[in-house]
């Protein structure tokens, strides 16, 4: 499959990641549907697309990866923008959620995040690849983070969410194999994106530990992902990519000087002065 033969479908394609992964397909020649909630963030996309690619093959669609018909509709849109549907990309999620001790975790919050990442990724999955499938194969690729893997304190809601991801896209991979579908998850480490609101003291003790000492940018995941919808990556499925300028090979970052100022230090270990602390603070 050339590149003029692709037609991708990106949700969260409005901005951030997202965005970059859809400016690097269609500088490639590709076709490609972005997905959001905001019709001014996709038009405003368009905008900044226009700048660097052919929005020609650009379309949008207005709709929330959590409602089931709307992500039905979604892709529908995407196949008919030029008859069939060959990469889907799940790029829609919250990013982070509540940072809280498991002792003081928000249901509505848990459930928010869970909601925007493991359902929305599940929905997409369920008809991108039926759409694939009709198409005669193609590939599939979830947006994680290295949250998944590494056991940040008070990170339970994204880190249980993207883990929950991953393993949706290893069972599919193995489901999807003998209709040629690749299913691949791609674990993107801390990238700066715009509307990020990251404590400059946070940002440095993420770099700390990584080997290659700076954040990630939106072109560093989108490289991979255009590999990975590329004829190159044809016999790669079921694996899960991290790219994360090695942070993974080191530790988590530490979100407890920002976590126990809210809680304080006997919440931060569970240590509860009674049933009201539960509540949160």
């Amino acid at each position: 499959m050339t590149d003029d033969q692709v037609s991708a479908l990106v949700t969260g394609g409005g901005s951030g990641i997202g965005l970059g992964i859809a400016r690097a397909l269609l500088v490639s020649g590709a076709t490609v549907t972005i997905v959001g909630r905001s019709a001014e963030r996709l038009q405003a996309a368009r905008q900044t697309l226009a700048e660097s690619a052919d929005v020609a093959r650009l379309h949008q669609y207005v709709a929330d990866t959590t409602h089931e018909q709307q992500v039905e509709a979604a892709v529908e849109a995407a196949t008919a923008a030029i008859g069939r549907l060959t990469a889907v990309i799940a790029c829609a999620g919250e990013p982070r959620g509540q940072m809280a001790p498991v002792t003081e975790l928000d249901l509505a919050q848990w459930q928010s995040v869970f909601e925007n990442n493991a359902v929305g990724t599940m929905l997409t999955l369920k008809y991108g690849a039926r759409a694939l499938v009709r198409a005669g194969g193609g590939s599939f690729i979830a947006i994680s983070s290295i949250s998944a893997l590494l056991a940040a304190r008070f990170a339970a809601p994204i880190s249980g969410a993207k883990a929950a991801l991953e393993q949706l896209c290893r069972i599919a991979a193995v489901e999807l194999g003998p209709s040629a579908v690749t299913v691949n998850v791609v674990r993107p480490g801390l990238v700066v994106v715009p509307r990020q609101d990251l404590p400059a003291a946070m940002a440095d003790d993420f770099v700390s530990s990584i080997p290659l000492r700076r954040l990630g940018a939106p072109a560093d995941i989108a490289g991979l992902v255009r590999f990975l919808v590329g004829p190159e990556a044809r016999w790669i499925t079921g694996q899960v990519i991290s790219i994360d300028g090695g942070q993974t090979l080191n530790r988590a970052f530490d979100a407890s000087p920002w976590v126990e100022p809210v809680f304080g230090a006997d919440r931060m270990r569970g240590l509860l002065p009674g049933p009201e602390a539960l509540t949160g603070p």
